[in-house]
């Protein structure tokens, strides 16, 4: 049988999976009502209840859920790193269609079950079932995969920034159907992205691409630079010929310009270079779930404030916290700021004014550290200027804790860009592409950069640049909560410490 029909079959394992969770729901929502009487304030009303009358029409409340799981996109197919976040997220809304629908139908169909607390309890115990089914079927799904799937044997053209994100693809989600083989540049890249460091292949140059091809019997080609025209026919003619697989990205101008979407006008394609941006709205929610969650941590830990604090003052002379000045969320310039840059071509990002605060950490070096060498990106966690309580502090991450109450003030979130210091703000505006654009968030304790590399990253700004402004252009709650988690596993493994 081949891998594609087999894999094709797991959408109807998961089809067939909810047909029987639907079903069984039903009659857990029928025992929490009716046998285990809950809400007990009515309890005695009930004792002439049986489940047959929702057994009778189970089917019908099978086929009404089904449909609201197709209109959500339940059963697509997804990659990338947010494919199981959006399926559960699909659920979730299905689920809620469903249970309208189902409410609704009560008032017009008799035959229905008509205890409302029966269908939010079926609601609720479906979704925590799917959750943990998805859970499973995707574990099982990845399993299979790795030993019977065969992915094509790709290479890519180009060793820069795009070559080496579309590399990262690959090897991180394998789901996307490419096995990484190696790269065709003129010479070793001098930086590596944070996941290529132990598994980028140079496999010759350019001039030679197509023995690099027969050799490595490779069955997708990926060009990321720009190459001339008639090269390029070549390239094309070569792949069509041995049927490899072929996908070129745009130019690098355009990539440099922005965040990208693409359309079509009346059957011609488009390229949309857009700025980054963040919805009132979605600042909104992201402040609302920032306030429910710090308050309560700042109560339950201040035992662990406190301690942290006292074993600061009793092994090292200096102040307990330490406090920076940091870049914040930054406004969009005003009309008359442009304006004045258009008039006044000297002028550069740098002159609109920026929205500093000081961050507040718990010392973990001695005094005056930066005194001799200047403002420095990282210290070495091994540095003879970092305590021995301070070392600590940093692999736990434990010296982040007083930015809870920067969160808290209003003037960093959870979840977000790390924020830098003005010193090194200025100096990555002119040196690189909208990198500006990061502010349009909050900053935050940590973030999808930090959960790609951690500390590996805090030195590669430009790489960092393309995590934070996917964060933005992606960010939903359900996207904070997968970083809060991969924070957590990263802190308790010493990832990337430093």
């Amino acid at each position: 049988m081949k891998n594609q029909t087999l894999s094709s079959y797991f959408p109807i394992i998961k089809f067939i999976s909810d047909i029987f969770i639907i079903g069984f729901s039903f009659i857990i929502g029928f025992k929490i009502k009716f046998q285990y009487q809950f809400p007990f304030s009515d309890a005695q009303h009930y004792e002439h209840m049986y489940v047959d009358i929702y057994l009778n029409i189970i089917w019908l409340l099978i086929v009404i859920w089904l449909i609201a799981f197709i209109i959500s996109g339940t059963y697509k197919k997804r990659f990338g790193p947010l494919a199981r976040i959006n399926e559960i997220r699909a659920i979730f809304i299905g689920i809620a269609i469903a249970t309208m629908q189902t409410l609704s139908f009560t008032f017009i169909f008799q035959s229905l079950p008509q205890s409302r607390y029966v269908i939010v309890y079926a609601a609720l115990t479906a979704f925590i079932l799917m959750f943990f089914s998805r859970l499973f079927l995707n574990k099982l799904y990845t399993f299979w995969k790795k030993k019977h799937s065969k992915n094509k044997k790709a290479v890519i053209i180009g060793a820069e920034s795009m070559g080496q994100s579309i590399a990262e693809k690959m090897l991180l989600y394998p789901d996307l159907g490419f096995n990484y083989i190696g790269t065709i540049a003129s010479h070793q890249p001098e930086k590596l992205n944070f996941h290529l460091k132990s598994s980028f292949k140079l496999l010759g140059s350019i001039s030679i691409y197509k023995e690099v091809l027969r050799e490595n019997k490779a069955e997708a080609l990926f060009v990321t630079i720009d190459i001339n025209f008639n090269y390029m026919d070549d390239v094309i003619s070569y792949c069509k010929k041995h049927d490899i697989t072929l996908r070129f990205t745009p130019s690098r101008y355009q990539f440099n310009k922005g965040t990208l979407d693409f359309d079509d006008m009346d059957g011609v394609p488009l390229i949309n270079i857009y700025r980054a941006s963040f919805d009132r709205w979605k600042s909104f929610i992201k402040r609302l779930f920032d306030i429910v969650v710090s308050v309560p941590l700042i109560i339950l830990l201040s035992p662990v404030f406190l301690i942290i604090a006292l074993i600061i003052k009793f092994t090292s002379p200096g102040p307990i916290f330490y406090k920076q000045l940091r870049v914040g969320r930054t406004s969009e310039p005003s009309f008359d700021e442009l304006q004045d840059k258009h008039e006044n071509p000297s002028h550069d990002e740098t002159d609109f004014p920026l929205n500093t605060f000081y961050v507040y950490k718990y010392r973990t070096m001695i005094t005056d550290a930066e005194h001799d060498s200047g403002p420095t990106m990282t210290m070495d966690v091994n540095s003879n200027k970092i305590t021995p309580f301070g070392a600590f502090l940093r692999r736990s991450s434990l010296d982040e804790l007083p930015q809870l109450l920067n969160i808290f003030k209003g003037d960093m979130s959870l979840i977000g860009p790390r924020p830098e210091r003005p010193y090194f703000h200025q100096k990555f505006v002119k040196e690189i592409s909208n990198w500006d654009e990061r502010l349009v968030v909050l900053p935050g304790i940590t973030g999808w950069a930090q959960v790609n590399g951690r500390a590996a990253l805090s030195t590669e700004p430009s790489e960092k640049l393309t995590y934070d402004l996917y964060y933005i252009e992606h960010w939903s709650l359900m996207f904070d909560l997968k970083i809060i988690y991969h924070t957590i596993i990263n802190v308790i493994l010493q990832r990337n410490v430093y």
